[in-house]
């Protein structure tokens, strides 16, 4: 079915609105990606301009519809999706290679990173992930148990749960993805406010 969009705004309106980056290097589409394509349709009714880093070919034609989003080359290396991402106010990392781009991003160009945190990883493994944790601007869990083991570890910025979102079992998919949207950018929102750390020269 066709889906409304918000594209009558006015110049102050749209100078308002966030530019916010993804980065997905996961090999399947498989529940992430299917959350990242609902997320950025949600956003995209809001009229909120994003530019998407991913590596599965199927999930870059998936996201190339919607109307303010750009779509850049598929890659499966974190060097190259931060060498493809254009300047944006927020990046959002949806999984650990992504989140490496992110850590570049943010120690060379000072753009401010929000993760995705997922139940199983073990995030204080090397020096590279505790890096990537303690530099990200913002920690999204998408369940409370997920949000607790990782309180108190790595990071001094809040954790927030956000659950993904799903169009199986959902009544009133679209309202669902409209309120997770508006939690996204409350949390984006909130990195760009509060970052503060300088780029570095690596």
């Amino acid at each position: 079915p066709m889906r409304t969009r918000l594209t009558h705004r006015t110049n102050r309106e749209s100078d308002a609105i966030m530019r916010i980056g993804h980065i997905n290097l996961a090999r399947s589409i498989n529940g992430t990606g299917e959350h990242i394509i609902a997320l950025v349709e949600a956003l995209d009714r809001q009229g909120v301009k994003q530019h998407v880093i991913v590596r599965n070919d199927d999930l870059a034609k998936r996201l190339r519809i919607y109307d303010n989003v750009v779509v850049g080359p598929t890659t499966s290396a974190a060097v190259v999706a931060y060498c493809l991402m254009p300047a944006v106010d927020v990046a959002h990392t949806h999984e650990s290679s992504g989140a490496q781009a992110g850590l570049l991003l943010n120690l060379t160009r000072s753009i401010p990173y929000v993760l995705s945190h997922r139940p199983g990883g073990n995030p204080d493994q090397n020096s590279i992930t505790r890096s990537v944790y303690e530099r990200a601007s913002g920690i999204i869990c998408p369940t409370d148990a997920g949000a607790r083991a990782l309180a108190g570890k790595l990071t001094r910025e809040p954790i927030d749960v956000i659950n993904d979102i799903g169009r199986a079992g959902s009544d009133d998919f679209e309202r669902t993805a409209n309120r997770a949207a508006a939690l996204h950018m409350r949390v984006y929102q909130r990195a760009a406010d509060t970052h503060s750390i300088p780029a570095l020269l690596l």
